[in-house]
């Protein structure tokens, strides 16, 4: 996959793009959790998308809305490649003057956040729309002219209009796709509501009923994240969450998220987040629509 670099939500125009990029299952990245939004959109190709604990099929003309601070991993079938083209930006992007009280141009975000379904799929009538959209992002990025930053936000903003038509219209939930065996599933939904508590190899691998070395193989092999970064990660964003958004002490969201010992859950915060949480908490404040 083509390298993307860390987007700075402190310049004038965080975002990137990267244009009809084949992934194969030894090019994608293993996983991914971070602070910018993201649009993933299928041209061809098979695969498997896991998403905030679900996982998804993918197929041509599917769009992946991911807002920030939600884990997933990219799995593409090693016979049939996904080409894709994927957009990475900062919400202060956006235009965000209330005209319609129905519609914000963050809406799309909120919703399939909220309603934990992350997948639209675009029948072949709106699918040309958005791809003339992308290939206009294209050919501002590459072959800049005056206002070329504004013309790829304006394409960004009817992408986003349009999808949540799209959206709107379609009503029908997408039923999320059986990959891995069935304790999977149960297990992330085990760890999800169990994250204030101590959770390890052992008593998860209790749970789903088979041996220590099979749970930490085929967890990994499924869901691409060894169980401890998968368990911190998943800690780390509710911890990001608490942060930002109540006035609890640090030390109580240390225990909210399952660190018994406050050091430690500073050590891997800073791993995780480059921060302490402290001074998280403090940028949120500066950068509350970023964060």
């Amino acid at each position: 996959m083509q390298s993307i670099t860390k987007i700075d939500y402190r310049s004038l125009f965080p975002f990137s793009f990267v244009f009809k990029d084949q992934k194969s299952p030894q090019r994608e990245l293993p996983d991914h959790v971070h602070d910018y939004y993201e649009l993933v959109f299928v041209y061809s190709g098979k695969g498997t998308f896991f998403i905030d604990d679900v996982f998804y099929d993918m197929n041509p003309g599917d769009v992946f809305i991911l807002p920030n601070n939600t884990i997933h991993r990219a799995m593409p079938e090693g016979t049939d490649p996904v080409t894709s083209s994927v957009i990475f930006f900062s919400p202060t992007l956006l235009y965000d003057v209330t005209i319609d009280e129905t519609f914000s141009y963050m809406s799309l975000f909120d919703n399939v956040k909220k309603q934990r379904n992350y997948q639209i799929s675009i029948d072949s009538q709106h699918w040309p729309l958005i791809e003339a959209y992308l290939l206009t992002i294209q050919q501002e990025v590459t072959e800049p002219q005056k206002g070329s930053k504004h013309a790829t936000l304006l394409a960004v903003h009817q992408i986003l209009l349009q999808l949540s038509r799209i959206r709107q219209q379609d009503q029908a939930p997408v039923q999320p796709y059986h990959y891995g065996p069935s304790w999977i599933k149960e297990i992330l939904s085990y760890i999800e509501t169990h994250l204030a508590q101590e959770l390890n190899l052992t008593d998860l691998a209790k749970e789903a009923l088979v041996s220590p070395a099979h749970f930490s193989r085929v967890f990994k092999q499924t869901t691409g994240m060894g169980l401890t970064v998968y368990l911190n990660t998943k800690r780390m964003v509710k911890a990001k969450e608490l942060l930002m958004g109540t006035d609890m002490t640090i030390a109580h969201i240390a225990e909210q998220t399952g660190y018994d010992s406050l050091t430690h859950f500073h050590r891997i915060f800073k791993k995780f987040v480059g921060t302490t949480p402290a001074d998280f908490r403090k940028q949120s404040k500066i950068y509350p629509q970023w964060r």
